[in-house]
């Protein structure tokens, strides 16, 4: 051993470092040449593309085709310069030395300490090649090299500083697996694992999302045009952007929205003003014949061919924490000459930021309001004053249906009910029933699903509340402004039959302040736009990791080594985390796993993460994966019963998401559409079966409220048990249809009496549907 380890340091000795002797010539080129530094993405390797396309649209987005070369110009088309110059060089070219500021020397060299100890560090440098006797020679060299000349690994002093807050920054302060890209590359310079081959990538070039933009080649080629189409709710400027995309040329127009429901509302428009248009979302594809333009929702959008007009509605989201690397892709991606972008002037700067990096003309064209909106002087106080046209909105499943109960107690009139975990049939079929004035349907109670996706004829919006529980673990907080003023300009859409002028206000006297506080807020500017790796980026990842084979792990560690700057956020992986703990047993490719955890379900409801992880296991033993979904043979009668027969149809939503990606195993398409039909027709009946409309039981609650009681269900359990021995008679004679019948009567009135309500519970659904 002492022998080997005595020749390798010779051996190294004698033919110079081979990192040195690149920096050298690199630094001996660049003088020469006089040229430029490359642009950051370019001197540190292509990084892929951030999110997959839907296969049946063409060829996933991947990395453009690689050049090595030494030539420092910029690249064009599909080929760009990817060979590292190595630190010295490009610090010399700069004219700027590299080196460890004397507190980042100490704290960096005292988590490099722990590095040698380091077990999982220690096996996956074994997994890469390396012999399991050297890791502490191996190691030990690299922190001294690491130390002593950080040019080696760095690029410039800015790319140095980044790297050290990196070091100390939350949970990576105690990470030493951010300094093993550097040891990789190291390792295999010094020949302690072997070179892998010509046209590979590192860690460092995989997880490098500086310059995105640079992801998409094609798009990056084109001189787009971007305009911007700012203004509030109501102020007709999605209408404009729809209007330019109707009068699309030869190359096609297409619409990318943030909601299923969005998507399908333009596909109908478009279609009826004789504009051929086909519809795309996760769960549904209606392919027109001779059609032009297609509508879809945002991760859905076909960046593998030319378009002339493209719309982006809600930009604004790009900074949304689950979602946003979805606008970021379509922005970056989209091969059209002009991108129309519809939203809210906080993502102005921003956008703007993003066209002058990548050369775009940028526009902005700014919208007022066409019809007036107020804060009411006065709040509420009682749903007895509640008036026809009015929007009451509230943010738990379970409120939403007390106060529909209520205000159909106080009033007599009926509401309608628009939230996040109802079909969006069902919330589109809610809503015209609501626009409709030949019907008794004249309030609605909404939640905030209610902010977008919906033309509504509301004249007043009453907040109930205006906290909302934060499912980052936060409690009750209140909501932000930006979604307070979208939620209440939802009143007095131009054209409705309160046209003039929309009215807001609140339950509560306490709440009206923070409305009227939120109103005259000025709007903060979106700071950073979402990103998060493909299923592809992911599959090269992880063969630069062999000993790592579980997909969560996989995420931690890419989030752990991911390089931003300031533009750029990590979206959160904690939901694929969570599913891909499910699958972590299963004898599935990557890319299936990938994926299996980007599907829209809440693995936190027991049915739902039952069927989710039966349908991974029958597929990854490639056998046919039945829809096995039952419905009840009759409309629900409870809130409590609906939910059921909505978790049921969420499920068929997943099993027609998962049938369009996997169709050789998810085989029963058509009958999932059919169950599709049947539980609308079931969610639907089940909403009017919860309108308050017995005479007998509204006499029953107004006696309770002069008591100052609440009803007692558990009297209906002890009925239903007497009624179990008065009828033995007729159990023997009916037998187990009886029993049944009667055990689901004693179920429904136990149900009633001890369910609940479970804000996160409801949250992750919200958060599920808006997938």
């Amino acid at each position: 051993m002492t022998a080997m380890m005595a020749m390798i340091t010779a051996t190294a000795t004698a033919r110079r470092p081979l990192l040195l002797r690149r920096a050298a010539a690199a630094f001996r080129v660049s003088r020469a040449a006089s040229a430029l530094q490359p642009p950051p993405l370019l001197s540190t390797g292509v990084v892929p593309a951030l999110a997959r396309a839907d296969s049946s649209w063409g060829p996933a987005p991947w990395w453009p085709a690689r050049s090595f070369s030494t030539d420092n110009s910029a690249a064009t088309g599909a080929e760009l310069v990817c060979d590292r110059p190595t630190g010295r060089a490009a610090g010399s070219a700069a004219g700027s030395e590299i080196k460890w500021p004397a507190d980042a020397a100490k704290l960096v060299n005292r988590r490099l300490k722990f590095f040698p100890r380091d077990y999982e560090v220690r096996e996956l440098a074994i997994e890469a090649g390396l012999n399991p006797e050297q890791w502490g020679v191996a190691s030990s060299s690299f922190r001294q090299s690491f130390m002593k000349h950080p040019e080696l690994y760095f690029q410039d002093q800015q790319e140095l500083q980044h790297f050290v807050a990196d070091v100390n920054h939350g949970q990576k302060k105690r990470n030493t697996f951010v300094f093993y890209p550097h040891f990789l590359e190291f390792a295999r310079e010094k020949d302690y694992i072997p070179r892998t081959g010509e046209g590979s990538f590192t860690l460092q070039q995989i997880t490098d999302l500086r310059l995105p933009h640079q992801l998409y080649p094609l798009a990056n080629a084109m001189q787009r045009r971007i305009i911007y189409h700012q203004g509030p709710t109501n102020s007709g400027k999605t209408y404009q952007a729809l209007e330019r995309l109707k009068s699309a040329g030869e190359g096609g127009g297409l619409y990318c929205g943030p909601l299923r429901l969005l998507a399908l509302e333009i596909y109908e428009r478009l279609n009826m003003d004789g504009v051929y248009t086909s519809l795309v979302t996760g769960q549904e594809k209606k392919i027109m014949p001779h059609a032009t333009h297609v509508s879809c929702t945002v991760e859905m959008a076909n960046i593998n061919r030319k378009w002339d007009v493209a719309v982006i509605d809600e930009i604004q989201l790009i900074g949304d924490p689950q979602r946003g690397w979805a606008w970021t892709r379509a922005l970056f991606g989209l091969q059209a000459n002009e991108i129309h972008v519809c939203g809210s002037g906080e993502a102005v700067d921003l956008i703007e930021k993003f066209a002058q990096s990548t050369g775009d003309v940028f526009e902005v064209r700014s919208y007022e309001r066409r019809s007036p909106l107020e804060i009411d002087a006065r709040h509420l106080n009682s749903y007895r004053h509640v008036r026809a046209g009015d929007c009451v909105v509230a943010f738990s499943r379970r409120e939403l249906f007390q106060i529909k109960r209520d205000i159909e107690v106080k009033t007599g009139q009926k509401c309608c009910i628009i939230y996040g975990q109802l079909p969006p049939e069902t919330r589109s079929q809610q809503a015209r029933l609501f626009n409709a004035r030949d019907n008794d349907y004249n309030i609605l109670v909404a939640s905030d699903a209610v902010g977008m996706g919906l033309n509504l004829n509301i004249g007043r919006v009453v907040f109930s509340s205006v906290k909302k529980y934060n499912g980052g673990g936060g409690g009750m907080a209140d909501i932000s402004p930006s979604l307070a003023k979208q939620i209440a300009g939802r009143a007095g859409r131009f054209g409705s039959a309160f046209g003039d002028g929309g009215v807001a206000t609140t339950l509560s006297s306490e709440d009206l302040k923070y409305l009227r506080d939120s109103y005259d807020a000025p709007v903060i500017p979106l700071k950073s736009a979402g990103l998060f790796p493909s299923s592809e980026q992911m599959e090269e990842f992880a063969k630069q990791l062999p000993g790592v084979t579980d997909l969560g792990d996989l995420l931690d560690k890419y989030v752990t080594l991911a390089r931003l700057d300031g533009d750029y956020f990590m979206c959160n992986h904690v939901d694929m985390k969570d599913a891909a703990g499910l699958l972590r047993d299963l004898d599935m490719k990557l890319s299936d796993r990938f994926t299996f955890c980007q599907a829209p379900v809440n693995i936190r409801n027991p049915l739902a993460r039952r069927v989710f992880m039966d349908y991974a296991r029958a597929h990854s033993r490639d056998e046919s994966v039945k829809l096995d979904i039952y419905l009840p043979r009759f409309a629900p009668q409870s809130p409590d019963t609906l939910r059921d027969v909505e978790i049921k149809a969420q499920i068929i939503d997943l099993y027609l998401w998962l049938s369009f990606r996997f169709d050789t195993t998810f085989v029963e398409h058509e009958l999932a559409l059919e169950m599709k039909g049947k539980a609308l027709e079931l969610v639907e009946q089940g909403l009017i079966n919860t309108t308050y409309h017995s005479k007998k039981a509204r006499k029953q609650q107004q006696q309770h409220q002069r008591d100052g009681t609440r009803p007692d269900h558990s009297r209906h359990v002890r009925e239903d048990t007497e009624v179990l021995g008065g009828w033995r008679d007729r159990v023997a004679d009916e037998g187990h249809d009886f029993r049944r019948r009667v055990h689901e009567r004693i179920m429904r009135g136990l149900r009633s009496s001890s369910h609940v309500s479970d804000p996160e519970a409801e949250e992750d659904e919200e958060l599920t549907m808006k997938k």
